[in-house]
């Protein structure tokens, strides 16, 4: 592994991200007694989904577009401006309500009840710099047994400070623009990457790891709290909150990472690649932050707002499947235990930095049933279509569309051979994902080209 000297690092850091001196201030391993370990910093209570009947007293508070818009006006002023070089004050609305309405479909389907694993890592990176904030008569994070302990008497359960840090990951500017990176993996120089982990990890003992599965595009976040260098990487001791404290007694989970590889994560379940967000310390610190640096920001980011594409139904009952102008299938960030019962929309997909051209869209029909289908196109660079299609199909149906979304000039949606109906006979329902790259709408636009 090519080497970086952490001080040199975080310098840098400072710099890149304008972390300010709140940073330095908060408590690393070299100020802390003992370095971390899962056995007594994780927590003693595994992640839970808002599907799992284990706490049941716990409920997390739903979030919807209008305050998800209201956020973004006041909180990402500053840093929107930087990053993409419009004020947000000039921005398209159209762009801002696509934003809020899908940010508020992933708070509620995935941030606010998909696990907690963003949460949990979080917050035992916290109370392990800081365990002055563990609840009355708890000395260590393993003691907590129920997220719905409460952290003081006159406060909320640890559950209300996982789901806080939770949704942060999206309606905190920087987590989002830092979680943007893990859509493009072949876009991360995963070398310069590593040498900022295991520079955070020298630093304050702990560094939060996103891990990605490429072909599913589902993530998982642990927490890096040790590594080994290896020939071309390193090996990373990991907390994984899936896994409560008792269990790290017997076993020490670990991952790998070899930078020369495009696929650099192995060890680890399904998982081939990893994102490290340098602004994690900050946003998990509460630190003040500044704007980063135009120069480094645009090139990372400032394409993401150019031109937006999202599509949405509102029924289980049929398979939704988008390809864009090159033919790759268009996705969202998903798992296999999110919950779609908590929004209005079942199944969405949608781009950011989309190509103009054509995108081609199939809704099929597992059974009978009636659909609202939502197009929006929107961003800094293009002109808006938002437009809303309710329809009726018989079992094995499919209606196709096709979005034109031109390099300038206004978007437009149109049905393709509406007369005569296309059915699929002898449709398994059983068999129809939803997932982000299959189902039965996915194998007809493949098989339709």
């Amino acid at each position: 592994m090519v080497p970086l000297g952490r001080r040199e690092f975080l310098a840098g850091v400072g710099t890149a991200v304008g972390v300010t001196g709140s940073l330095a201030g908060v408590a690393g391993a070299s100020q802390s007694e003992s370095r971390f370990d899962p056995v007594r910093d994780g927590f003693g209570f595994p992640n839970w989904a808002s599907k799992d009947t284990w706490y049941p007293e716990h409920e997390h508070v739903r979030v919807d577009p209008a305050s998800v818009e209201a956020r973004i006006r006041r909180e990402w002023k500053s840093t929107f401006a930087e990053v993409f070089g419009y004020a947000l004050s000039n921005t398209p609305g159209a762009l801002l309500t696509l934003l809020s309405r899908q940010l508020s479909v992933s708070v509620n389907q995935l941030a606010a009840s998909n696990g907690h694993c963003y949460g949990m890592t979080y917050a035992a990176q916290r109370y392990f710099e800081r365990p002055g904030d563990l609840p009355d008569e708890v000395d260590v994070a393993a003691e907590v047994s129920d997220p719905e302990i409460p952290l003081g008497s006159d406060e909320g359960p640890i559950g209300d400070l996982i789901d806080h840090y939770q949704t942060r990951q999206l309606l905190d500017i920087h987590a989002w623009l830092g979680r943007r990176r893990m859509f493009r993996p072949k876009h991360i120089d995963f070398e310069a990457e590593l040498a900022a982990l295991v520079a955070v990890i020298d630093e304050f003992g702990t560094a939060g790891v996103t891990l990605v599965d490429t072909v599913s595009g589902t993530s998982h976040q642990v927490l890096a709290y040790d590594y080994t260098d290896t020939a071309d990487g390193a090996q990373l001791a990991l907390y994984d909150p899936n896994y409560p404290a008792r269990q790290y007694r017997q076993t020490k989970r670990t991952f790998t990472i070899d930078a020369s590889k495009t696929r650099p994560v192995s060890g680890y379940a399904e998982y081939d690649a990893f994102v490290f967000n340098r602004w994690d310390r900050a946003i998990r610190s509460n630190a003040d932050t500044t704007s980063p640096v135009e120069s480094n920001s645009r090139d990372d980011f400032g394409h993401l707002l150019k031109r937006v594409v999202r599509v949405a139904v509102d029924t289980k009952d049929v398979s939704l499947a988008i390809v864009d102008p090159d033919g790759n299938p268009v996705g969202r960030n998903n798992s296999g235990y999110m919950d779609r019962r908590r929004t209005d929309v079942w199944a969405t997909r949608y781009r950011y930095d989309a190509p103009p051209g054509r995108y081609r869209l199939a809704v099929v029909a597992t059974r009978e049933t009636d659909y609202e289908m939502r197009v929006q196109v929107a961003g800094l660079e293009t002109e808006a279509l938002d437009t809303r299609i309710s329809k009726a199909m018989a079992s094995g149906e499919v209606h196709e569309y096709v979005v034109d979304v031109p390099e300038r000039g206004t978007p437009s949606i149109a049905r393709v051979y509406e007369n005569p109906t296309t059915l699929i006979p002898n449709l398994d329902p059983a068999s129809v994902a939803v997932g982000v790259a299959s189902g039965a709408a996915l194998t007809y636009l493949a098989q339709s080209r």
